[in-house]
């Protein structure tokens, strides 16, 4: 194996002594888990500060459960600035002094010419409890993966391959990553009375949006180590279960402090991604807005006790194992 075949791409790979990139046909298709991503520079943009990683649904090989991580835009932790970053990461926790000995590689879909691009770790990784994530930083470069004519990222839409080689080979998982659109609103707003009585937190009605129930949690006097700084307002999925299992639903979010006097509305937009489970979890932000500019009258915020609070879903992705 080699780059020597690699001929059809703008530019030639270096191997290493740890990673070798060779080219094989299409109707070979990756033997573990596939996952397609739709709308790309969608989901690329969304990871940029705290969400860093797409990370893929679990798949089985071997009797352990495994996710693949991409770092669209490298993990610059470990030297990939300017790369496509690739991970295998093992979902179980094994006891002290257990280890799986794995050879991993990669795959990228060309769909110009219905080839994949192989990229190896040639070196058996140890995965422990103290190194459950193993992977390539500098897998591809960005320039290769996003020009048109190398045939990887074609309509925003790209293809990635896992295959992990323990023992034996398993019926691939497949997966995808599609953006949610619809015509539906996706604003909830919640006006609040006598909020100088209110409690030292309060919960919102449950609201729907893109069929998913959500629900906001106010700390008016603020959670935790902002309390008597701010305000806090979160954001939950409070029927999480409504994902599937190993399912995640990526969002953006803005929330907002209307001013009641003009349209200068007091904003912050978060990221998360939304996973199934049982109890819910919520996002948002402990300091939403300072409760010393909240409370000045000139600011609008609060008018005659009345504060209007509202969130919008600007953007979700839902990944999930077809």
């Amino acid at each position: 194996m080699g780059s020597s075949g690699y001929l059809p791409y703008t530019m030639k790979f270096e191997d290493s002594e740890d990673v070798i990139r060779s080219i094989r046909s299409g109707e070979q298709p990756p033997i573990h888990y596939k996952l397609d991503v739709k709308s790309f520079s969608q989901i690329r943009s969304i990871l940029t500060s705290k969400l860093k990683v797409l990370e893929s649904t679990e798949f089985y090989v071997g009797g352990y459960r495994w996710v693949t991580q991409i770092y669209p835009h490298g993990n610059r932790n470990d030297n990939g600035e300017g790369h496509i970053s690739i991970y295998l990461k093992l979902c179980d926790e094994l006891k002290y002094g257990s280890f799986v000995n794995v050879i991993f590689r990669a795959l990228v879909y060309d769909q110009q010419r219905d080839k994949y691009l192989v990229i190896q770790d040639l070196r058996e990784k140890r995965f422990d409890a103290t190194n459950p994530i193993w992977g390539m930083s500098q897998a591809l470069p960005q320039s290769v993966f996003n020009a048109t004519c190398n045939g990887f990222l074609v309509k925003d839409r790209c293809t990635f391959g896992a295959e992990v080689f323990i023992i034996y080979a398993t019926t691939p998982t497949i997966a995808e990553v599609s953006s949610i659109h619809s015509s539906s609103t996706r604003k909830y707003t919640w006006r609040i009375e006598k909020f100088s009585e209110l409690p030292d937190d309060v919960y919102s009605p449950e609201f729907t949006i893109e069929d998913h129930t959500w629900k906001l949690s106010l700390y008016p006097r603020g959670y935790n180590s902002r309390r008597g700084k701010s305000i806090s307002l979160f954001l939950g999925l409070t029927r999480q279960r409504e994902l599937t299992a190993g399912s995640k639903l990526y969002t953006e979010y803005e929330m907002r402090v209307k001013n009641q006097l003009n349209f200068e509305d007091h904003s912050n937009t978060g990221y998360h991604a939304f996973e199934y489970s049982e109890e819910g979890t919520v996002k948002g932000f402990g300091d939403l807005i300072p409760i010393s500019d909240l409370l000045i009258p000139s600011k609008g915020f609060v008018m005659e006790d009345v504060i209007i609070l509202e969130v919008c879903v600007k953007r979700l992705f839902l990944l999930k194992t077809m």
